[in-house]
């Protein structure tokens, strides 16, 4: 499944969600969904938690 697809289903389960249950159920489904994303790469290791702080702080990172 490309993205593109992966996005047009995502977008009408939220609009789904939206038009039954409100815009404050689409809002938790969206910060769930970012948290999930951010625990899934952290532990197939694609996000490195460390960088991500240190990015969020304004600090740089030595050239790799």
């Amino acid at each position: 499944m490309s993205g593109q697809v992966a996005g047009i289903f995502i977008g009408i389960a939220l609009g789904v969600v939206w038009i039954t249950l409100g815009f404050g159920a689409v809002a938790l489904c969206v910060v769930l969904g970012i948290v999930g994303w951010i625990v899934v790469g952290a532990a197939q290791g694609s996000i490195h938690l460390g960088d991500v702080a240190q990015d969020l702080q304004g600090r740089r990172r030595s050239a790799e």
